[in-house]
């Protein structure tokens, strides 16, 4: 299921419906905010620190923040987000978006490794996207890192001797996607959920373990396909799952079998 994802690269959207006028910019501004997410990996903790993000417009960076920050990607599951910069901003058409990582580390089995962190990490990130700011209006961009695929361990899986971060980021216009929820009643063994569109793994979700709550979110409008599975080799599957912008499809209770 695990198929190439968008890496480093999205098409061009157009972000639009978000809330106008939320945080009152300036006439001729707008806010823009950029949201991390992550999706499910196997391993204790991801820290990613990020001492820039930022915006390109014209011939220019527009910095969205400048403060170092240190994210543990794992923290960010189940459709919850963190904010990593937000300004106001001129109008315009914008086409990359900017993360400088300054360090890296995984915590796997209770021991801590660092993380090569590649140049172009490390100097700025560029993410290839497009999208059209209005004045007046609050547009929110979400950034899953996914950390199962971003993170490289080098030598044996089993027993690596270091790890490399090969960043797979998929960028979303949050007011045009929407998300699938459900209930897993019988939750008791670590499940974990994915959506899958055209054999690609597209989101997955930790099911929550006191209450068996999941949510896969920031997914594009179409139909996909909802697996949950634990660690016994239980499992629920279901089709042609609809998923419509703005809305939150409710599959209600799931067991798994």
């Amino acid at each position: 299921m695990k198929n190439c994802l968008l890496l480093l690269t999205v098409g061009a959207f157009c972000l639009f419906g978000c809330s106008e006028k939320s945080t009152n910019p300036k006439d001729g501004k707008t806010v823009l905010r950029v949201y991390l997410t992550d999706a499910v990996a196997q391993y204790d903790a991801v820290n990613i620190t990020f001492n820039e993000v930022s915006a390109h417009i014209d011939s220019a960076w527009v910095v969205l923040s400048n403060q170092t920050q240190q994210v543990n990607l794992l923290e960010w599951n189940n459709g919850n987000t963190l904010l990593l910069g937000q300004a106001e901003v001129e109008a315009g058409l914008y086409t990359q978006i900017r993360l400088k990582i300054s360090a890296a580390e995984v915590v796997w089995n209770g021991q801590t490794y660092p993380m090569t962190v590649p140049s172009g990490a490390q100097s700025g990130l560029k993410l290839l996207s497009h999208f059209e700011l209005v004045p007046g209006s609050t547009y929110d961009v979400v950034l899953d890192f996914d950390a199962e695929r971003s993170v490289v361990a080098t030598g044996p899986r089993n027993n690596p001797n270091g790890f490399k971060l090969k960043p797979t980021i998929r960028a979303v216009a949050a007011a045009l996607t929407g998300s699938i929820s459900g209930t897993v009643v019988n939750a008791n063994d670590l499940p974990v959920a994915y959506a899958v569109a055209n054999n690609d793994t597209v989101a997955s979700a930790t099911v929550e373990a006191t209450n068996g709550f999941f949510r896969l979110a920031f997914l594009p409008p179409q139909n996909y396909t909802v697996l949950v599975s634990d660690t016994t080799g239980k499992s629920f599957a279901r089709e042609n799952v609809p998923v419509t912008q703005g809305q939150d499809y409710v599959l209600g209770q799931v067991v798994l079998q």
